[in-house]
């Protein structure tokens, strides 16, 4: 009887620690919840704050930006007025970007609230904002 209650008992670790680990896996990923959560929360991807209606600019920003900061760089997107996407900027009435030091790209519109012109977006990026200028 004893033997019997210690197969019983190793059966039920086994099937408890298979049943564990399946529970842990994302559908066909392999990725643990926490480590999808944490994915979400780390974007790998793409990110930008749109503020083209208002100041005519939009912040792309590096997947190694966003992994570091995401939760920063969206608070302050909502601060400036502008709206966090989860994707690139808007691609209508764009002049030019200017990359950043920091991987951001800014990028110029001829739209929106403060439309720019071709120079002065150029002026701002190196002058304001130490960048790199590349006309569209």
């Amino acid at each position: 009887m004893v033997l019997s209650l210690r197969r019983v008992a190793g059966l039920v670790v086994v099937v408890s620690s298979v049943s564990s680990a399946a529970c842990e896996k994302s559908e066909g990923t392999g990725a643990t919840p926490s480590a999808s959560a944490s994915a979400a929360l780390t974007p790998a991807a793409k990110g930008s704050c749109d503020r083209v209606s208002t100041m005519s600019v939009c912040s792309e920003y590096a997947p190694a930006q966003l992994a570091k900061d995401a939760a920063v760089l969206t608070a302050q997107c909502t601060k400036l007025g502008g709206t966090y996407v989860a994707a690139g900027c808007p691609n209508t009435a764009v002049l030019g970007s200017c990359t950043l030091g920091t991987g951001e790209v800014r990028t110029f519109y001829a739209s929106g609230g403060a439309a720019y012109d071709a120079a002065r977006a150029a002026k701002e990026c190196s002058s304001l904002y130490s960048g790199t200028w590349k006309p569209f």
